[in-house]
């Protein structure tokens, strides 16, 4: 996985961030293809680029997902069982 300085490491489960926050950065990044990158430096707030961090873990492999989620006071189990529930949700996942 490149390492970015930018990127900040989360200390929030999927779960524990609202809806009505994720989507609008899951909609930058997903449907109006904007890069990580890019949409952590349109904000200062440290909640934003933290919600921004989470949203790029959404297709991220596992292990690299697990890596940068490593501050989140969750067992492994429950951050997998969470990041695929908002997939779902979002509408990011083939099931429906």
């Amino acid at each position: 996985m490149k390492h970015h300085t930018d990127l900040v490491h989360p200390t929030h489960c999927f779960c524990q961030i609202p809806e009505a926050e994720l989507r609008p950065w899951v909609f930058k990044k997903y449907v109006e293809g904007r890069s990580t990158i890019e949409l952590i430096n349109s904000t200062n707030g440290p909640r934003e680029k933290e919600i921004i961090s989470i949203v790029a873990t959404l297709d991220l492999d596992e292990e690299a997902m697990l890596e940068l989620m490593g501050g989140v006071d969750r067992p492994t189990h429950h951050i997998i069982h969470c990041r695929e529930d908002i997939k779902r949700m979002l509408g990011l996942s083939g099931d429906t």
